[in-house]
């Protein structure tokens, strides 16, 4: 289900909400359904568990750090 971003044109409430099909989104500030969708970064996931995952040491060599 996509999640996007939103600001209410009546109360300014900047809010994230998961819209099912043609579903109207509502504001959670006001209840408002003037909402307009803003543009977000879109988040990349990898198969090695993303930029916080440890990275092996490199000593620039070829495969002598890591003997078998």
């Amino acid at each position: 289900m996509p999640l996007y971003e939103f600001i209410c044109q009546q109360c300014e409430h900047e809010q994230e909400l998961l819209v099912r099909g043609d579903e109207t989104p509502k504001c959670e500030g006001c209840g408002g359904t003037k909402l307009t969708k803003l543009l977000s970064v879109p988040a990349a996931h990898s198969a090695t568990g993303g930029p916080s995952a440890p990275r092996p040491a490199s000593c620039g060599s070829c495969c002598d750090c890591f003997p078998e």
